[in-house]
């Protein structure tokens, strides 16, 4: 009878140990680490963010241009720290921090041309923009481009002759990059 007892008392044991090993794996609070979604309630100045359950979360250094609605993957450290590494999916509040294009310039006898350029998605802040001619024969081909008036929605792209020499040209592609990074 003791070898049974005692052979009942050690089962017991290991099964509540398997037990707990397996409830403890399964169960974020007792292992002390996870990861999840959240969505953005605010953006702070310290280089964090917090969510819309209230918890902080520091940003990592991949995580550019956070905004409110963002959503976002976050991870707690087992000794309670959370971080997140950025944008989960696209969707409202979700933007890029690089866009780029092709606008196709025209003008008739002209030393200087414009056009409004609107960016595929708004970014959250305004963006830092770089222009280039793409092709252009003859004189076209000494022109030189810039933005102006960048918002976070668009820009004004601008060309222009070294001189004040009137040209013509058709459908002459200015590409464009704007950027947040």
């Amino acid at each position: 009878m003791k070898r049974t007892a005692h052979r009942a008392a050690r089962d017991l044991v290991g099964a509540l140990r398997r037990q707990t090993v397996r409830v403890g794996s399964d169960t974020p609070g007792v292992r002390g680490a996870d990861w999840r979604i959240a969505v953005v309630a605010t953006v702070n100045p310290d280089n964090t963010v917090t969510t819309e359950d209230g918890i902080t979360v520091r940003r990592w250094e991949c995580y550019l241009a956070p905004a409110v609605g963002d959503i976002i993957g976050i991870t707690q450290s087992g000794g309670g720290s959370w971080g997140t590494w950025g944008r989960w999916a696209t969707g409202p509040g979700i933007t890029r921090s690089i866009q780029s294009g092709t606008a196709l310039m025209s003008w008739t006898a002209a030393s200087a041309v414009t056009a409004p350029v609107t960016f595929p998605a708004p970014f959250a802040t305004v963006p830092r923009v770089t222009t280039n001619i793409q092709s252009g024969a003859a004189e076209v081909a000494r022109w030189v481009s810039r933005a102006s008036a960048v918002t976070a929605t668009g820009f004004t792209a601008y060309m222009s002759a070294p001189a004040a020499t009137n040209t013509t040209g058709t459908n002459i592609p200015l590409q464009w990059i704007a950027t947040t990074l």
